[in-house]
């Protein structure tokens, strides 16, 4: 009885174990991340719209490397965007603290801004959609 009871423990182990690493496998496979002109394309004269820390915000990206960033609960404020070739990373400047890079992905529900190693899910709407 213990020896069937200890191969039906190990059994169901390796089951877990393949499953686990099969699911991790998916999850990473559905998360991409995005080349130069991919980004400069998905966001030059398009608005990102999303939650950042709680707060539900939307973003312009002229395509002069002006940004807008509007947040629902306070003022809009104006900056700079690019991609850069070198890191293939989005950078978005504010005078208060500079460049800063962050990564975005194409997921399976669409697209996210990596910062940290934290994941900030986001739409793109077509064209400048703010409300200033």
């Amino acid at each position: 009885m213990f020896r069937r009871f200890f191969l039906a423990i190990a059994a169901t182990a390796v089951t877990a174990t393949f499953l686990l690493g099969a699911q991790s496998r998916v999850l990473v496979a559905q998360e991409t991340n995005m080349s130069v002109a991919e980004l400069e394309q998905l966001l030059t004269g398009n608005t990102a719209e999303g939650v950042w820390d709680g707060v539900r915000y939307k973003s312009y990206f002229g395509p002069d490397g002006t940004t807008v960033y509007d947040p629902q609960d306070g003022d809009a404020l104006t900056g700079k965007w690019r991609v850069n070739p070198d890191t293939g990373n989005f950078e978005s400047f504010w005078d208060a603290v500079g460049w800063t890079p962050y990564a975005v992905l194409q997921t399976d529900s669409g697209y996210a801004w990596v910062r940290g190693g934290e994941l900030y899910p986001f739409d793109v709407i077509e064209g400048r959609n703010l409300v200033e």
